[in-house]
């Protein structure tokens, strides 16, 4: 592969950085600042669920007693929360110069039309990454595919994996858990795909004991998983997996941000918890 700029952006969610497009588009900017004067091709990705409280916060926080009185207040805020995300991650890969995965949010898959302009084809929401190019084009709408149990009322996700071919290389793209499914790690793998984007939310904590073998911990079977998946493959060489932090509703998340080679961590963020740009030139 030639010589490329990769970004994983570890954010912590912080809510008054959600509650207007300005205040969003400033944290955005802040979290991508070390892209620059690197050098390109430049690849950045966000985490998981980065884009959720948009839902909850922007122009007015949301509570139960609002959705009582308007059943339709999730799918205006939503497709706001949508606009807003679309918006500000555009302006950021072209002011960056950078492709960006914009980590996700919780909306129905929109489409655009001339006539019809933004439209969603189905109610039902989805857990969404957005990936644009430099110039600020969205190159895919990527929906999460295997769900987790809070998340079995999202739409899951019926086509993929996601392949986007770059000029900063093949690009696959599995959000959190589908990356853990060797179905579609082997299926990118045979479509050539070099490097691998895995944004996470892991809503445990990160020193517990891991269910299925309590002798080991939740955040030392992740690292050793991430250091492993790339093994013996025909194309993935690198695997950027940035993690979110910080609580949304009840749900907190813990996650080590890091990017890798095969068998191996290049480089991991210091600590499960608060913002760090993992910045590295290959």
């Amino acid at each position: 592969m030639p010589f490329r700029t990769y970004l994983a952006v570890q954010a912590e969610v912080f809510p008054e950085a959600y509650k207007s497009e300005e205040a969003f588009r400033e944290r955005v900017f802040a979290l991508l600042k070390p892209l620059e004067g690197t050098p390109s091709p430049r690849l950045a990705a966000f985490p998981e669920l980065f884009g959720l409280p948009l839902l909850l916060h922007l122009e007015g926080e949301v509570g139960f007693k609002d959705l009582l009185k308007d059943p339709l207040l999730p799918w205006r805020r939503a497709k706001k929360a949508y606009g807003v995300f679309h918006r500000v991650m555009a302006e950021a890969a072209r002011a960056f110069g950078t492709y960006l995965l914009s980590g996700s949010l919780l909306a129905p898959p929109y489409e655009e039309e001339l006539a019809r302009g933004r439209f969603a084809r189905t109610p039902l929401f989805q857990n969404l990454a957005l990936f644009f190019n430099p110039e600020g084009r969205l190159l895919a709408q990527v929906p999460k595919m295997e769900r987790t149990p809070p998340e079995r009322w999202l739409l899951r996700g019926r086509f993929g994996p996601h392949l986007v071919e770059t000029r900063a290389g093949r690009v696959g793209i599995l959000i959190c858990l589908d990356g853990f499914y060797e179905k579609h790690l082997s299926r990118l793998d045979a479509l050539g795909a070099e490097v691998l984007l895995q944004p996470s939310a892991n809503p445990a904590p990160w020193e517990r004991p891991w269910p299925w073998d309590p002798t080991r911990k939740e955040g030392e079977v992740w690292l050793a998983s991430a250091r492993e998946r790339l093994l013996g493959r025909e194309n993935l060489r690198v695997l950027l997996n940035p993690m979110l932090n910080g609580r949304i509703l009840s749900l907190a998340f813990e996650g080590r941000s890091g990017i890798y080679a095969q068998g191996e961590a290049l480089s991991l963020a210091q600590s499960p918890v608060g913002d760090e740009a993992l910045l590295l030139t290959l």
